[in-house]
């Protein structure tokens, strides 16, 4: 469960890569602040990234001309100008890929499909991000349902920075901090080597964020650090519910 909680992957991204309580809808820009810039400002970070993750899974394998057109639906649900030109397709003996990638706005936008024809299965992935501090990209999954067919799933990451390093003590402290910020409580920490992490869960979220359940425990929120001697910086993520991928 440790190491897991700390390099949760995606599994279907595997197959195309890689104290002030805070009551929020996520992916909403509330008042003048985000939640995610409050919980960076409480420990003197810089917000550096803001990363949307959204995938779904039809039970059935697509021929090229369905994944046209689940493309060409996606990029319309989210307001995208859609280029059948800029569409990069691959195929292989276990099926067929298709990703389009394009920028509106300050936020970069990524589609990707691939059909598996071993195992029947069409996996859908949207992905956001920015680098725009004050730049709140829109919920993707909300934007998404109006495709209708698929059941959507969404993961947030937030990424900032601190113009120190800290060791083991220190980065807890910050993390309990964060923790705090957002309402929540610790269920696990974990250290290895310069990064350290928090897991845990906060009530405050459970309207907005479906918790991720392992081994009888419950989690809505990760707080991660990882500190870079080379650079004397020492680089923040916050995760709802969890951290997606390698940090």
């Amino acid at each position: 469960m440790k190491r897991a909680l700390f390099s949760i992957v995606f599994f279907i991204l595997l197959c195309f890569l890689g104290n002030h309580t805070i009551d929020y809808t996520m992916g909403r820009h509330i008042e003048s602040r985000s939640p995610y810039s409050l919980a960076f400002a409480s420990i003197g970070a810089f917000s550096l990234e803001s990363h949307q993750d959204c995938w779904a899974k039809l039970r059935t394998s697509s021929t090229e001309n369905e994944l046209k057109r689940y493309m060409r639906q996606m990029a319309s649900s989210l307001n995208l100008e859609y280029k059948p030109d800029k569409v990069l397709i691959h195929s292989s003996e276990q099926g067929l890929e298709m990703e389009y990638s394009t920028t509106v706005n300050g936020i970069d936008y990524y589609l990707a499909l691939q059909s598996i024809t071993n195992h029947e299965e069409t996996h859908f992935i949207v992905s956001a991000k920015t680098s725009e501090p004050d730049k709140a990209i829109p919920s993707l999954k909300e934007q998404l349902q109006k495709i209708g067919i698929l059941e959507w799933h969404d993961y947030y990451l937030y990424k900032g920075e601190l113009k120190n390093t800290f060791d083991e003590e220190g980065t807890s402290q910050l993390a309990g901090v964060v923790m705090k910020n957002l309402d929540a409580v610790t269920i696990e920490n974990y250290h290895e080597g310069m990064t350290f992490s928090s897991t845990g869960y906060s009530q405050s979220l459970a309207k907005s964020i479906k918790p991720i359940w392992s081994d009888g425990q419950r989690y809505n929120v990760q707080v991660a650090f990882y500190s870079s001697p080379s650079q004397d910086k020492t680089y923040v993520y916050i995760g709802f519910p969890l951290i997606v991928g390698n940090y």
